[in-house]
């Protein structure tokens, strides 16, 4: 199995994650507890549960699964308190957000994209390809919006198919849909307005057809 997340590739089978033609290397143990949480995507898994998979029969101490997650997250440039793709769940265990097999995306590629999205808002618009998209006042964030009321790293919209989702990223002004505060993972349609400190944005989505050519009238 194949698996994409961000900028990398985790084969299971070749037991290889790789950037671009890069390999990154993990030590054994902490490629075994990727493939495990990338394989229970999204479902939380408890430490206890990670520990007896990882060292059954065996008694360890709760730090060595940390720092597992640890080697992972320093290796695909993860961050603890802003996590893209571990999650902490706090006084349980851990679990991966939800990924994109390239398999799926070549089979929307394929249909001819059946679905896009684009984020509209006073001073810009952006087409959403497939994948994360930070939204923030960092000039290096994905959809930059400079001004005051953005936190650096505001917000993350994800794309998966034919699916759009949003999540708060800790920002101190809070990202909303509507009047709703975004709390979590949320889905998003065709004419949501998003809020990101003072800034409104437009979700736009639109369906393509399957061929590029005109029928004959």
């Amino acid at each position: 199995m194949r698996v994409r997340f961000g900028g990398y590739v985790l084969d299971l089978e070749s037991r290889q994650l790789l950037r671009g033609d890069d390999v990154v290397h993990l030590s054994p143990k902490a490629f075994e507890l990727l493939g495990i949480l990338v394989s229970e995507r999204p479902k939380a898994l408890s430490k206890s549960e990670l520990q007896e998979r990882l060292w059954p029969g065996t008694f360890v101490v709760e730090k060595n699964l940390a720092n597992l997650v640890s080697e992972i997250r320093e290796a695909i440039g993860d961050e603890a308190a802003n996590p893209r793709f571990i999650r902490t769940v706090h006084r349980f265990g851990y679990a991966f957000r939800e990924a994109v097999p390239p398999a799926a995306a070549g089979r929307s590629a394929s249909r001819g994209g059946d679905v896009s999205f684009r984020l509209k808002w006073t001073d810009g618009r952006v087409t959403l390809a497939e994948g994360e998209h930070v939204i923030g006042r960092d000039p290096d964030a994905e959809i930059f919006l400079n001004s005051a009321g953005v936190s650096r790293r505001h917000a993350r919209i994800g794309i998966a198919a034919d699916r759009a989702t949003i999540e708060d990223l800790g920002s101190k002004n809070g990202t909303f849909i509507g009047d709703q505060r975004v709390d979590g993972l949320r889905s998003l349609g065709d004419g949501d307005i998003i809020g990101v400190g003072s800034v409104k944005l437009t979700l736009r989505v639109f369906q393509t057809p399957n061929s590029t050519k005109t029928e004959r009238a």
